[in-house]
């Protein structure tokens, strides 16, 4: 297995956005070249990180590549910057060799990468892992229609003009099936919830070229516990968005105050480049909620651990369906019991009562319930933090490997 050459890309780099697919590619990426695999990470990068390269050119971050994006249609997930990459591509595909492709996502890298690495690269095995809904979805993957966020449980062309009224049903439909034939590239998908599983099988992708494999985090930096007499220590950790529920949780806070709880909020994470509607709304909920609720903002990854060591609960109160939130893996490998919405990916990751709570997505007044008996049941706390599953980083490594190497052997007998 030494000799397996891999080459992992995803459309960020976690050095700039802590985004859960971002974090996965990269933990895997590293943890096989620890394991002595060849594996190269490939990330994209923008204006806003390489605002003096060309379009299309190849640079470094690190020890990793990155590729210069420009212009994008979000709504094809097509490139728009020029041909510029293609030469990058080949040049890269050419030095690295890789065996298997493995892309984690088609945003903003484009979906033409798919026939770009087929044509440069025949015998290359391509992976893709559908970490969130971009594919169906072309309201960012929320599966979501604007501006009321009621959730979508598949897309249709109809109802998709909720969201582009200005595009007919024809265009939505040209959409899905142009995806669909960029995805006959694919050698196999990989999906880390079930939900998703049934949404892509919903939109037209056979079953059987969707294999499950749950993610996992790599080990946090070990946390010294601080025992306490009350776990009334709630926190958020993520962006500042408006499908991540922030909203809700802020109003059930301010419910919270109002009838006197005793507990704190730290909300940890960044606004990034939100609406000025949603900027006003949640300085609004948050000026309401002090000081039960406190912002200290985004943070740096290596400061995840001493965060989750002054957290007792860790709430997810998004009102998308989410897939397999990163946050609910790190909160289970530090011990941290989760509240979260009981829809999606988290109901899958969350057992109600049995290893964290739920709650329905969008109401407050429930939320607000949940945490003030949470807080206020230190034997609960105690139960459900020795509950908390603990995935193994080393068991996904395996699984993916296992992934690698089957596709292999079976170009070898082809």
């Amino acid at each position: 297995m030494a000799a397996l050459r891999i080459l992992q890309i995803v459309h960020d780099h976690p050095d700039w956005t802590l985004g859960g697919t971002e974090i996965v590619a990269h933990d895997l990426h590293r943890a096989l070249v620890r394991r002595g695999i060849a594996s190269h990470f490939l990330a994209a990068a923008t204006s806003l990180q390489r605002p003096d390269a060309a379009a299309g050119s190849l640079g470094r971050q690190g020890g990793d590549m990155v590729l210069r994006t420009g212009r994008y249609d979000r709504f094809m997930m097509n490139r728009l910057d020029g041909l510029g990459w293609l030469d990058s591509l080949r040049r890269l595909i050419a030095d690295v060799r890789p065996e298997v492709v493995h892309l984690h996502g088609l945003d903003r890298i484009g979906a033409e990468i798919v026939p770009a690495i087929r044509r440069l690269a025949p015998a290359t095995r391509i992976v893709l892992t559908l970490h969130d809904y971009q594919i169906i979805c072309p309201n960012e993957g929320l599966l979501q229609t604007r501006p009321d966020g009621t959730r979508c449980r598949a897309a249709r062309p109809d109802a998709c003009r909720a969201c582009f009224p200005q595009l007919g049903a024809d265009r939505h439909a040209l959409r899905k099936t142009y995806l669909a034939t960029i995805l006959r590239g694919v050698d196999r998908f990989l999906v880390p919830s079930r939900f998703l599983r049934d949404r892509f099988i919903d939109w037209g992708l056979p079953a059987e070229r969707l294999h499950f494999i749950p993610n996992a985090v790599a080990p946090l930096a070990l946390i010294q516990e601080r025992p306490r007499a009350q776990r009334n220590r709630f926190a958020f950790f993520g962006s500042i968005a408006p499908h991540k529920g922030v909203l809700t949780l802020l109003e059930a806070a301010a419910q919270l105050k109002s009838g006197g709880a005793d507990l704190r909020i730290a909300l940890h994470g960044g606004l990034r480049q939100p609406e000025p509607a949603f900027r006003a709304a949640f300085e609004a909920h948050l000026a309401a909620a002090r000081p039960l609720v406190q912002h200290p903002g985004a943070y740096d990854r290596t400061a995840l651990a001493s965060r989750m060591a002054d957290t007792d609960w860790v709430v997810v109160p998004s009102l998308w369906w989410e897939n397999a939130p990163l946050v609910i893996l790190e909160a289970q490998a530090a011990g941290r019991p989760v509240i979260a919405s009981g829809i999606g990916g988290m109901a899958e990751l969350v057992k109600d009562g049995q290893t964290g709570l739920l709650a329905p997505p969008g109401d407050a007044a429930a939320l607000a319930e949940t945490m003030a008996a949470a807080a206020s049941d230190p034997g609960l706390w105690s139960r459900l933090a020795v509950a908390q599953p603990k995935a193994s980083h080393e068991g996904f490594v395996d699984a993916h490997l296992e992934t690698y190497g089957s596709l292999l052997e079976k170009r070898c007998a082809a």
